[in-house]
């Protein structure tokens, strides 16, 4: 395994967040190919790196992302958030 972004603590662009991300879904590919992640709770390199830099995604999803809420203007539309509280899959129907 070929560590990268050794040097980075955290990421405070958009750029660099796509690079990391897309690093970590290698590293999670490679330790399934490889059996690393076939024991739950493994502590091992890839687990360890995973861990890494998945926590710098995370803290710069939750400081730099905004996310969007579903607005409704009628009261149908107040029954339909309803439903979608109770049964998540409905939001894809009414998207």
């Amino acid at each position: 395994m070929t560590k990268k972004f050794k040097n980075v603590a955290f990421i405070d662009n958009r750029e660099l967040f796509e690079a990391v991300a897309a690093y970590e879904e290698e590293l999670i590919n490679e330790a399934t190919a490889n059996g690393a992640l076939s024991e739950q709770d493994a502590d091992n390199e890839y687990t360890r790196e995973i861990a890494r830099v998945g926590i710098m995604c995370a803290d710069y999803e939750s400081n730099y992302m905004t996310f969007k809420t579903l607005k409704f203007k009628s009261a149908s539309d107040k029954n339909k958030e309803k439903k979608m509280v109770k049964e998540p899959n409905l939001i894809l129907e009414y998207a």
